[in-house]
């Protein structure tokens, strides 16, 4: 069964007139414009990171001085022709008609998420069938030929084995939750609807470094009756959402914190009815396979993930996930994301034969990853040889990198080394610079006085997203963006961003934050102390 059709979101018709000479001339001299602007482009080396010129449909601000990033003067606010827009309009829709009254949703929205917003939840929180459902022998094949991992310089592929492997294997996702966009669930929604059998959140009511904040997603709010209530993964979909508190000072600071609450999604897995030969997903709640690639793991034939010959000692299953900065028009062409990770719940603890579950003593503290010799990169020096299975793993081992894992991608034509991507990163999703100020103070790797920060200035990936977004050039930015639209991308996009009028909607509306942020647009992080002093680190 072919995907549903996705909400139509067409621009109203522009009401007919009659050519003058001067509309004539305005024509001309807009085709002129087009013209020059477009040029460069198409005389572009275009190479596979394709990231030397910055995305064209946005709009161009220049930096405090009044000349743009690449050095030319510009007006204060240059309109690309691409878009034939305003301050708040959208291929001529405007934000407000985004939100589709003609839903069968009857969950009362979050106000403050935006039109853009309003209107991916609503498409997310539609009841539709499961068209990929059912399994089909040629299909499934094909899927499988398509992703493959390396080893020892081997392309190793997968492939499907009809007469033995005739039900989808079973997925559970597990979660931290916090302040995240909706922005960004709705898309991991979408991705995975129906698929899962189970979905655990964690929230806490601190954060990372301790700092106090209120519960979101409590029973009774808006929150929780759409991401636990509202069907959002699935018709068949349990929602499983559980509040974490400890108010003792915790050992090991920030990232034990964190390990100690993500302890508490196996508690929910367990609840829901996970079993030695079904997956476990760990992921942060902007992550998220691609939809393909999550029905490959349930058919095809993976080492990783054979239940009678797993023993735990290389388990884990990592994705390479695309990376979406703030926008799905801010996609990185330099980098992949490498998480989510999954594994086989016989190699989980509390999930495997409790035989094998390391004592606290084997590990760096409790709640911790592992020592080093009891981990794949040492070969397990210290685990006892007679043992017919390898240590179980624990959320913290499953999240870090102590070896024991593939790294998975997807046959792509496209890129010289044909490893195509096989998730995608929602990163730096918000729906106000004061929610974004405050994660990067107070969640990992914490950036001091990050709320008295232009945007740009506090950290290398938003400066990417604020150059961006505001069409400036990224040359000098750590990472670089796709030089074209979204649309234009040859590789497999989320299936949320194939929201008609989506995409550019979410991208304009962070172009109107960002511009009204009360700090500015103007500071860099590649012109701070911090950047330079790396840079200077590098070259010695």
């Amino acid at each position: 069964m072919p995907p549903p059709n996705p909400i139509q979101l067409q621009p109203p018709s522009p009401p007919s007139r009659i050519p003058t000479a001067l509309s004539l001339l305005r024509s001309f001299l807009a085709v002129a414009i087009f013209l020059l602007a477009i040029a460069p482009i198409l005389f572009h080396d275009t190479s596979v990171h394709r990231g030397e010129r910055q995305f064209e449909g946005n709009l161009r601000v220049p930096r405090k001085d009044g000349a743009a990033a690449g050095g030319s003067k510009s007006s204060p606010v240059t309109k690309r022709v691409e878009y034939y827009l305003n301050e708040t309009n959208a291929f001529g829709l405007d934000y407000n008609d985004l939100a589709s009254p003609s839903s069968n949703v009857n969950i009362q929205l979050p106000r403050d998420i935006g039109s853009a917003g309003r209107a991916l939840l609503t498409h997310a929180l539609q009841p539709r069938a499961i068209w990929d459902e059912d399994i089909n022998y040629a299909t499934e094949s094909q899927r499988c030929a398509k992703y493959f991992t390396y080893e020892n310089h081997v392309t190793n592929f997968t492939h499907y084995n009809n007469q033995t492997r005739t039900t989808r294997r079973r997925i559970f996702l597990g979660s931290l939750i916090a302040d995240d966009s909706w922005h960004a669930l709705g898309a991991l929604a979408m991705e995975s609807y129906g698929i899962y059998t189970a979905v655990a959140f964690v929230e806490s009511n601190r954060s990372q470094t301790g700092t106090p904040r209120e519960l979101r997603f409590v029973n009774g709010t808006i929150e929780h009756r759409i991401l636990v209530e509202g069907g959002l993964f699935g018709p068949r979909t349990e929602v499983h959402l559980d509040q974490y508190s400890y108010e003792l000072e915790v050992d090991g600071g920030g990232l034990i914190r964190e390990h100690r609450q993500r302890n508490v999604i196996l508690d929910l897995w367990r609840k829901a009815g996970m079993k030695e030969d079904d997956i476990g997903i760990l992921s942060d709640a902007d992550e998220t396979l691609t939809r393909d690639f999550l029905r490959a793991i349930q058919m095809c034939d993976i080492p990783q993930l054979n239940a009678d010959t797993q023993n735990c000692h290389s388990p884990k299953i990592v994705v390479a996930s695309q990376v979406f900065e703030g926008s799905p028009e801010c996609m990185t062409v330099t980098r992949k994301w490498m998480h989510p990770d999954l594994m086989l719940g016989k190699c989980i603890e509390g999930i495997g034969e409790e035989e094998f579950r390391l004592k606290e003593r084997q590990r760096q503290r409790a709640f911790a990853w592992r020592k080093d010799e009891y981990a794949a990169k040492t070969n397990y020096k210290s685990w006892p040889k007679d043992k017919k299975t390898y240590p179980l793993w624990n959320l913290a081992d499953y999240r870090r990198d102590t070896g024991g894992f593939e790294i998975f991608f997807e046959d792509v034509d496209y890129l010289p080394f044909r490893m195509g991507h096989t998730g995608f990163h929602f990163h730096n999703y918000f729906e106000t610079t004061e929610q974004l100020r405050t994660k990067y103070l107070t969640y990992g790797h914490p950036v001091k006085s990050a709320d008295r920060m232009a945007i740009g200035s506090i950290h290398p990936d938003l400066d990417l997203m604020v150059d961006c977004v505001l069409g400036r050039d990224t040359e000098k930015n750590k990472h670089k963006t796709h030089s074209k639209r979204l649309a234009e991308f040859e590789g497999r996009i989320p299936i949320a961003y194939q929201l008609k009028g989506y995409s550019v909607a979410r991208h304009l509306e962070l172009r109107t934050i960002l511009l009204n942020d009360e700090m500015g647009h103007n500071g860099t992080w590649h012109e701070t102390d911090k950047a330079k002093e790396g840079k200077n680190a590098a070259a010695t």
